[in-house]
């Protein structure tokens, strides 16, 4: 009972000191079990059933990131423990001086981990239950869901998983003290507090030598990430990433013996104040934690990159679905395949095909004779024609600097024997006006191409303004216009189309189409009216036609789905990653602080007086949470350069919104542990 009550005791003023300790358990246990219960809070929500599809796919992804997470969090506070118990050393010396065995202290800190780690874990359940509660609105909102017959929701499987692997961190941390007490001498428990950290002063020339170095392989990393995106392989990606972690440290370990040189070589600024006392201090402590400011910084760097890109998807699928997914339903039916020689009335194989009363019933037709009166469901619809012919493949619209520009960037060569798509200009301009996009005007001798996918149009521009003469069905068309038209005929959430060729009417006379295309609006805006529309007509698995559906609720829920997961994903890691290494570098600062409180005691003895004490104290820990921040920072902007290549290809690369909600997370939680930090190590020293 008396051991329970020291304990007790301990634990008390192990949670005065170390506040950040039990914040970030307890930010660690909520976020967990918020995100872990997303599947539960969705089940309570009215959404369709390729939404529900969707969300499960994202709970067993989460399911599967939280075992890494797990690890993180495992990680972080064993390494917090270390410094807990560091910061007792005294303590523990006092204890076995006065005749405790170690077995006992062993114990002792059995009970203090047992109950700070019940308390942090009941208190932080306790928040992530009820934070989740609003985060169920996120969600909500995300999946356009009715919320009308929701309730409060308990989820007893991210309860069971949160207090599993908490569970399992916190064993392995009992397991850790008692071997740190196991371990340790009488002697050094008391001696440590006294010794000085042992700095070993590095070659100046050697540090310049590695500042040099890192930078060159640092800069040499950020060009060969960026050069060309499109030739890079996996291997080359991980080669980037190795490279980029050593000279992180080379970089961190170079600083650290240039430092205080550096700043000591300028005497006006190294003399102001208390600065040669700051810049002592920090040259210390950069010197003995380059690995660990490396490692957080490389976390930093994963965290914004991971958060930008994540809600860039977010927010460019989004844009997407207003912007190319303008009608509601998209019937698609096939006429003949490309191998099938309508003419010679046989294809290349026994799986050719083809609709020999495609000019006799048009997609209305067929669903009237399977009962299902079509125009009487839409307000508008268009239904057209799409052709390929062998005599317009890439390889004969593409100029030759196209070709080579394509061939250089992506070597594709089997590319160029692809038919085009080819539309009369009367029948995609009754598509573009119902689907807002704009009319395309050509004469009688002239073609036009609709495209919207950013690196074909490149191509399709430089053939353009080269004037590259075409023949489609025996006509000899030239260019009527010098760049691509924007446009699509198809329900997508991103800018996709790599081609659509354009001719006059009369051009494509005679000709068999290669597919016939319905693109319609409903008459009706209500969601359930709309879902229950979209599984009447869907015909995709009648045998007898050859029917392809494609809706506006299908597409918007693959989007959304898609944007959902990049989001929560993105915050799930991003957060952990911060709250992490913003923690580490917490307890570090607070660590320093308690271990300098006799030097902060001889500065006040010299007449130093509290204001400059706490100012310099802000500045050691300023340049301390900076460094490693100032580092990732750049490492991010080449890291977002190249994911925004990447981004770009599914038509998403604006950046903007997502960055500037990145800096917002930055600021709240990294410089809110900065913020507690300081104002917790200036109490250390004003107590003693």
């Amino acid at each position: 009972m008396t051991l329970f009550k020291l304990s007790l005791s301990n634990m008390k003023k192990s949670l005065k000191d170390y506040a950040i300790y039990f914040f970030t358990l307890v930010l660690g246990v909520a976020i967990f079990y918020i995100f872990n219960a997303i599947e539960t809070q969705t089940a309570m929500m009215r959404i369709s059933k390729d939404t529900r599809e969707i969300v499960e796919l994202m709970a067993n992804i989460i399911s599967g990131v939280s075992v890494f997470i797990a690890f993180v969090l495992g990680f972080l506070i064993i390494y917090a423990s270390r410094f807990l118990m560091k910061r007792r050393n005294k303590e523990f010396g006092l204890y076995l001086l006065l005749g405790m065995g170690k077995w006992k202290v062993s114990k002792m800190l059995f009970i203090e981990t047992l109950i700070i780690g019940l308390v942090s874990l009941g208190v932080g359940l306790l928040s992530g239950i009820g934070i989740s509660q609003l985060t169920s609105l996120l969600v909500a909102n995300m999946f356009e869901a009715d919320m009308s017959s929701y309730n409060f929701v308990f989820s007893s499987s991210a309860f069971v998983k949160t207090c599993f692997y908490f569970a399992i961190i916190y064993v392995v941390v009992i397991l850790f003290n008692t071997i740190a007490i196991g371990r340790c001498k009488l002697i050094d428990l008391f001696q440590r507090g006294r010794k000085s950290e042992t700095v070993k002063m590095k070659n100046p020339w050697i540090s310049v030598f590695v500042f040099l170095l890192s930078v060159a392989g640092l800069g040499y990393a950020y060009y060969y990430i960026n050069s060309n995106t499109t030739d890079l392989y996996m291997k080359d990606i991980y080669f980037c990433i190795g490279l980029g972690c050593v000279c992180t440290f080379l970089f961190f370990w170079s600083i650290s013996g240039m430092l205080f040189r550096l700043v000591s070589s300028v005497k006006r600024v190294y003399y102001k104040g208390l600065n040669s006392f700051v810049i002592r201090q920090m040259s210390s402590r950069v010197n003995t934690n380059v690995l660990s400011i490396s490692i957080i910084c490389i976390m930093l760097f994963v965290t914004i990159c991971v958060l930008t890109s994540a809600l860039t998807i977010r927010n460019g699928l989004n844009e997407g679905l207003r912007r190319y997914a303008t009608v509601d339903v998209n019937i698609t039916r096939q006429v003949r395949s490309s191998d099938y020689d309508v003419a010679a009335g046989k294809g290349a194989d026994e799986d050719a095909y083809y609709d020999p009363t495609w000019d006799k019933r048009d997609i209305c037709d067929i669903y009237k004779e399977h009962g299902i009166d079509l125009p009487s469901m839409f307000s508008a619809y268009e239904d057209v024609y799409i052709y390929s012919l062998p005599d317009c493949t890439y390889g004969d619209t593409f100029s030759e600097q196209a070709k080579d520009a394509f061939l250089g960037d992506q070597p594709m060569y089997g590319m160029m024997d692809i038919m085009e798509n080819v539309m009369t200009v009367s029948d995609y301009n009754r598509v573009a006006k119902l689907c807002g996009f704009e009319t395309v005007s050509i004469k009688d001798d002239e073609y036009g191409i609709v495209a919207n996918y950013k690196q074909m149009v490149t191509y399709r521009d430089m053939s353009l303004q080269a004037g590259m003469l075409i023949q489609v069905n025996g006509y000899e068309l030239k260019p009527g216009m010098s760049k691509c038209q924007a446009g699509d005929i198809q329900i997508s959430t991103q800018a996709i189309n790599i081609g659509i060729i354009i001719v006059p009417d009369g051009v494509l006379a005679g000709v068999t189409p290669i597919s016939e295309s319905l693109l319609a609006i409903y008459n009706t805006t209500d969601t359930d009216k709309i879902m229950a529309r979209n599984e009447h007509i869907n015909l995709d698995d009648d045998p007898d036609v050859r029917l392809s559906l494609n809706t506006k609720e299908k597409v918007k829920a693959a989007s959304i789905g898609l944007g959902a997961i990049a989001s929560f994903i993105g915050l799930y890691i991003g957060m952990i990653f911060l709250i992490s290494g913003a923690a580490i570098l917490a307890l570090k600062e607070l660590s320093e602080s308690t271990d300098n409180v006799e030097r902060y005691k001889m500065l006040r003895k010299l007449g130093v007086d509290q204001k400059m004490i706490n100012h310099a104290l802000f500045a050691q820990m300023g340049l301390f949470f900076l460094f490693p921040l100032a580092l990732a920072v750049i490492h991010s902007i080449f890291g977002l350069k190249f994911s925004r290549q990447i981004l770009s290809l599914m038509g998403t690369d604006d950046m903007g919104a997502a960055m500037l909600m990145t800096v917002v997370v930055l600021v709240v939680i990294y410089g809110g542990y900065f913020l507690i930090t300081y104002f917790s190590g200036r109490k250390i020293i004003s107590e003693q």
